[in-house]
């Protein structure tokens, strides 16, 4: 278990569902059990459909409210997105985590 630092901009956060400017009823079935759709029922799942309109808007990812845990909240990155300033970077103030393939060999 290791910890980021992120730096993340133009993201759309599902957090402000139903605030704000209108949003697409589409946004509404963002907790639909994907599998379900796609392997039982074979139906592109909502979140597909939006995962491709965010990223057609040039975003960088989604914030969402976390199923697991009442106040978290989880953040989908697309990594072609990480430019412009946005990062990703492991916290490893003390340079423990393995750098490379070789590095899990020591």
């Amino acid at each position: 278990m290791c910890s980021y630092t992120a730096t993340l901009r133009n993201l759309v956060d599902l957090r402000q569902l139903g605030r704000g400017e209108p949003w697409d009823e589409l946004w509404h079935d963002w907790r639909e059990d994907w599998r379900h759709l796609k392997f039982d029922l074979h139906i592109e799942p909502p979140t597909w459909v939006l995962a491709d309109l965010v990223r057609a808007r040039g975003c960088t990812g989604i914030l969402f409210p976390s199923q697991a845990n009442d106040r978290g909240t989880n953040v989908v990155v697309y990594v072609d997105r990480l430019i412009d300033g946005n990062s990703v970077v492991v916290n490893d103030p003390d340079g423990r985590l393995p750098r490379d393939e070789a590095s899990w060999g020591r």
